[in-house]
């Protein structure tokens, strides 16, 4: 059995999930190429079955805080998005032996932002969800060897808080990726009634972030149709960019970037964020990652491929098979929310 200081900051275990019912941090072993291969940092995806390793919230605080002096990290960078924007192929573009890690979506950073959601508190008082973003980066950041840049991608229903992670070191910057309403709406019906189930799911978590939705009644969530709730959350994700974009663009450490331009300009991207985030890669080696196979292969599923030309024929058959519906919802959207647009130009945009 590991004990409580390997599991805190050994990089041989990573923090998995926070229970806050139980007020516990729970620990999975795990090895780096196991972290490279994953889209996603979920126990599913790695290994169902494997055992995890419990610590008090309070005991790994207090293990963080005696540590921190004698394991100085450098500061994470982020991949902030909206979702169906080519966040996690940059993340696997930004993951390079010796130079960065990425870590896609891991779990502990969804606790935090669920915390800040359920105004979470311990039964004894002493802690509560306002210390979770800052502990969850804590035992993140060791999974970043000396000389190498810790990126981290977290899934899209964490950006509630998004300000909290960037106020925790001032050397970090973040990308915050974004499509458009049309996009987004395609993306999710590719994705099928699975699809239309996690945007369901993630609504009832985002709608908690906005005061005037989170007391929506259960009755009149589901008399939604599966198009306007999945634009619906589409807009709320653009509000949450706009207003983060507007706290920290005078800061220089939040940039937006249209998700298509990495996809049609990898190349040029690539360029620019390298450039951004001064994570000093050499011209040669963002050559390589966009000639490679990470270019034509499913950034989601290992193992399959992709191709504009495929996505853009997809895209295309569920346009025919929703006929006129889809440009209904969108016209249904805009009569609503007057000031969106279906494709917005956020803020602080970085040039490429």
């Amino acid at each position: 059995m590991p004990t409580a200081q390997e599991l805190v900051v050994s990089e041989n275990y990573l923090a998995y999930r926070i229970d806050l019912h139980q007020e516990i941090i729970e620990f999975m072993s795990i090895r780096r190429d196991e972290m490279r291969l994953v889209s996603c940092l979920k126990r599913e995806y790695i290994e169902p079955q494997r055992q995890l390793h419990a610590l008090p919230i309070a005991e790994v605080q207090q293990l963080l805080s005696s540590t921190d002096q004698q394991n100085v990290h450098p500061a994470p960078h982020f991949i902030f998005h909206t979702a169906f924007c080519a966040s996690t192929y940059l993340s696997r573009c930004l993951d390079i032996k010796g130079k960065t890690v990425s870590l896609r979506e891991p779990q502990i950073l969804l606790d935090a932002a669920n915390a800040k959601r359920l105004r979470w508190r311990s039964r004894s008082g002493l802690l509560d969800h306002r210390i979770l973003p800052e502990l969850a980066l804590k035992l993140l950041v060791k999974h970043a060897k000396a000389g190498e840049t810790l990126i981290i991608k977290p899934i899209n229903s964490i950006n509630n808080i998004m300000t909290e992670l960037l106020r925790l070191h001032a050397d970090s910057k973040a990308l915050l990726l974004y499509t458009d309403a049309r996009r987004f709406l395609l993306s999710t019906l590719k994705k099928g009634e699975g699809g239309k189930r996690m945007i369901r799911t993630m609504f009832d978590l985002i709608r908690c972030d906005f005061p005037h939705l989170s007391n929506l009644r259960l009755t009149d969530v589901v008399r939604m149709t599966d198009i306007t709730v999945i634009l619906t959350l589409w807009r709320l994700h653009i509000e949450q960019a706009e207003q983060a974009l507007q706290q920290h663009s005078a800061n220089g450490n939040l940039a937006s970037l249209y998700g298509e331009t990495v996809i049609e300009k990898p190349l040029e991207s690539l360029q620019a964020i390298n450039q951004y985030l001064e994570l000093g890669l050499l011209p040669e080696t963002l050559a390589e990652i966009t000639a490679g196979k990470v270019r034509t292969e499913d950034a989601k599923h290992t193992g399959q491929s992709f191709s504009l030309s495929e996505r853009d024929k997809i895209h295309h058959r569920i346009e025919t098979f929703y006929a006129g519906e889809l440009n209904q919802c969108l016209q249904w959207l805009t009569k609503n929310n007057p000031e969106t647009r279906l494709i917005p130009r956020l803020g602080s945009p970085l040039s490429v």
